[in-house]
């Protein structure tokens, strides 16, 4: 079918009309006005983060772009969770490339939709420009929570037991299968791998434990390693990991046998699960409350005093170096 043109295209006004009106809340007034109104629980708080994904660096130019949208929303609703907080709402900028066409922003906006249904979210706003390298998508999330239960990365301390929700590496790997490379795109368990580098699937109903007993807390969004790291290094302490208890899931143990593979589990990123320390005087309550939900959690180390020059140490880790280079993702 070819693509309409320009003169057929539908104009910005009438593109937000159609496919981001229909997402609107309470308070965003259609999308027709400059700004909007948030209404926040009395008690509570707005958390807010931000992040953007754009074409050839977060995903590539052909992934199906439902998926697209649910990756932009799904990365910045791991932010929250990992502060404890309720999303909300969300703003989006989108920006497009010439060759846009219609078909693909209905996908998009359905992908948007589907996700706002299962996480109770509307759209509050944004904006939609002309890039030339596009598509470009930054998202804006707000979410709630009690200002004293927020839990940043700073507050770590010796004793302290390390957790992480779900499993690591499966975006990494399946990313490794979306680019087709010798020996993963022939893994059985490829189509599963794939799935999970496209839509990642955060945590978000764990944010209430988080809130309740986390005493620091940060999603892993740039690679395990890198971002163990940042945490001991906010907090001012080291982190001691057992190699043997990292949750890795079947099909990213049926990788690990391939060149290259446990690096990009441990440092490649696109995780989107929750990397967090718990209090020994928490840490029953903890268990109890966790066993009730559907989140798998794991306890992979604890927390040490600090080491300048070591701030993670990973044990049993053998012939493998993850811990000499930053260790995660890096734009620059």
């Amino acid at each position: 079918m070819p693509k309409r043109t320009d003169a057929q295209r539908p104009g910005e006004f009438e593109l937000i009309a159609r496919y981001f009106a229909p997402l609107s809340g309470e308070g965003a007034f259609g999308l027709i006005d400059d700004a909007a109104l948030v209404s926040v629980t009395p008690g509570k708080a707005l958390a807010m983060t931000q992040d953007a994904i754009m074409a050839g660096v977060h995903f590539l130019p052909d992934d199906p772009p439902n998926l697209i949208a649910a990756k932009a929303l799904r990365v910045n609703l791991s932010d929250l969770a990992a502060k404890g907080a309720t999303p909300a709402a969300f703003s989006l900028s989108l920006g497009l490339h010439d060759g846009w066409d219609e078909a693909w922003i209905a996908a998009f906006a359905g992908g948007l939709a589907s996700d706002c249904a299962s996480y109770g979210l509307s759209l509050s706003g944004g904006d939609t420009f002309r890039a030339p390298g596009g598509p470009v998508i930054s998202i804006t999330a707000w979410g709630e929570i009690d200002p004293a239960a927020y839990k940043s990365r700073l507050g770590a301390r010796p004793g302290d037991l390390l957790f992480v929700t779900g499993t690591i590496g499966d975006g990494a790997i399946g990313l490794k299968v979306r680019l087709g490379e010798a020996g993963y795109r022939d893994l059985p368990a490829a189509p599963i791998l794939l799935s999970l580098y496209l839509a990642p699937r955060p945590p978000v109903r764990f944010a209430p434990l988080i809130a309740q007993f986390a005493s620091a807390s940060m999603d892993i969004s740039d690679g395990f390693v890198g971002d163990l790291r940042k945490m001991a290094l906010a907090s001012g302490v080291s982190m001691e990991v057992h190699a043997g208890n990292l949750p890795f899931s079947p099909q990213v143990r049926e990788a690990l046998a391939l060149p290259g593979a446990m690096v990009a589990a441990l440092t490649g990123g696109d995780d989107y699960q929750i990397l967090f320390t718990v209090s020994p005087a928490r840490l029953e309550a903890f268990r109890e409350a966790a066993a009730l939900q559907d989140v798998t959690v794991t306890q992979i180390g604890h927390v040490v005093p600090s080491d300048a020059q070591s701030p993670i140490f990973i044990r049993e880790l053998k012939g493998v170096d993850v811990t000499a280079s930053a260790g995660s993702y890096s734009h620059f």
